[in-house]
């Protein structure tokens, strides 16, 4: 299976948008089919999206509930909270332009892993600080 760099971005700016820590101080976690049901997310298949949970998971970029069941199918996938890790993730891929040239440079090279893309955005942040200050 493969990993699609659109829906790395997609999920983890929808559960950004979407996660929430109530007044309780309890994380409200979010299901599978919560997440596909966002308009950003219709895009992708639900296999694509559990897919890339899993791996944003493995990543450390989300904490995640995940029960394989009995024949290694997912029976339960819930999405409690992002990491610190995550959130620095989202934010060096956020702006649309940086995202574009991040997928741009990953497409080119087939550096699709998810460490390769935060290694691309590096690359790429010191090109966006400078703009910033000297448009």
């Amino acid at each position: 299976m493969k990993l699609s760099l659109s829906c790395i971005r997609d999920t983890l700016v929808t559960l950004e948008d979407w996660l929430i820590l109530n007044n309780n101080l309890e994380f409200i976690s979010l299901s599978l089919d919560e997440i596909c049901k966002s308009s950003e997310m219709l895009k992708h298949s639900k296999s694509d999206i559990a897919y890339t949970l899993v791996i944003l998971n493995e990543a450390g970029f989300i904490e995640a509930i995940i029960d394989y069941g009995d024949f290694n199918c997912i029976c339960e996938l819930e999405v409690i909270r992002l990491t610190y890790s995550g959130h620095q993730f989202i934010d060096a891929i956020r702006p649309q332009a940086t995202w574009d040239k991040i997928y741009d440079v990953a497409e080119k090279t087939g550096l699709k892993s998810v460490s390769a893309i935060m290694k691309i955005a590096d690359a790429l942040l010191p090109e966006t600080i400078k703009h910033a200050l000297h448009p």
